[in-house]
């Protein structure tokens, strides 16, 4: 996706790559481009802007599975749960555990994109979550987006969100993508 297609706002400070514990074949561009890219979407726009401001990228990683040897990425996002992000239980509420779910997974699959130099314009297929416990106001969370596919037409991800406050899962989550096709415009002289 080009940096261009929204107007980012920029009363944030951006991330320094230097923050960000990189392991594997990385290249310094792709490092640069990953943290612009993971700003832009969760600090850069307006749906959730104070939690995506919030959200600390902390590690990004790409390794071999061992099973197929097919590349894959894994990111580490960090984030203290605040009152604004939960319900009338003071715990995080669901829907501000599937934006995060959403935006971490997107982020990850955009990554593996990058450093495989492929297209990382993705829409939304499904998103499964998962809730197993309750994560409340003042639990620092690690959500962790691991891929689990990457192919020509469809992308994967596995999301863990844990409250590492109190040693528990408290979210896990699938996402599907693909990638998006613009509607071909109907000749004026089509017959219904």
């Amino acid at each position: 996706m080009s940096l261009d297609t929204y107007a980012p706002s920029l009363d944030y400070t951006p991330t320094k790559p230097s923050s960000v514990l990189f392991q594997g074949d990385i290249p310094a561009a792709v490092q640069r481009q990953i943290v612009e890219f993971s700003d832009f979407h969760l600090k850069g726009v307006d749906f959730a802007r104070t939690t995506g401001q919030r959200l600390a990228l902390k590690e990004a990683s790409v390794f071999r599975r061992p099973e197929d040897a097919k590349l894959q990425s894994r990111l580490v996002y960090e984030l203290t749960v605040a009152q604004d992000m939960t319900n009338r239980q003071h715990t995080l509420h669901g829907g501000c555990t599937a934006f995060l779910v959403d935006v971490c997974s997107s982020v990850g699959l955009a990554f593996l994109a990058m450093v495989q130099g492929k297209p990382s314009d993705f829409v939304s297929q499904t998103m499964i979550t998962t809730y197993h416990a309750p994560a409340p106001v003042g639990a620092k969370l690690n959500i962790v987006s691991t891929t689990t596919s990457f192919g020509a037409r469809t992308v994967a991800s596995r999301i863990e969100v844990w409250d590492v406050t109190h040693h528990r899962l408290c979210v896990s989550g699938v996402h599907n993508k693909m990638a998006p096709k613009m509607p071909t415009p109907t000749p004026q002289n089509a017959k219904l």
